[in-house]
């Protein structure tokens, strides 16, 4: 299978809250990973592929707790042992709209360069 990422991902402990669509409840997930394009969430429920979504995503950056809510479309569901393996693509990700998970991201790809 030919690899289609084009951005490093990287582990990431985190929850997530989800709302999908316009009128959906929300959805706690947990965080598998994290990238420049999108993030990899474990989820209770299976969600349908082509929807937009808002992940508000907490995660640790220099000791402290962010959110920054991310908005982007399902790109796949795929079942896996009692939870939902989901994929989204990021829509308008930048340093000034997101600049705590940019933040986070840059600095693990530093950490990525400087390993021999």
């Amino acid at each position: 299978m030919q690899e289609r990422r084009q951005a490093e991902r990287f582990s990431i402990t985190s929850l997530a809250d989800l709302e999908v669509g316009a009128n959906e409840d929300r959805i706690e997930a947990y965080v598998m990973n994290v990238s420049r394009n999108g993030v990899g969430l474990y989820s209770p429920k299976p969600l349908d592929i082509g929807k937009k979504i808002t992940v508000h995503l907490t995660f640790n950056h220099h000791g402290e707790l962010h959110t920054e809510s991310v908005t982007g479309k399902i790109i796949r569901c795929n079942p896996h042992v009692g939870v939902h393996l989901i994929g989204v693509r990021f829509e308008g990700l930048s340093d000034e709209s997101h600049p705590e998970l940019m933040g986070f991201i840059a600095e693990r790809e530093r950490q990525l360069a400087a390993q021999p």
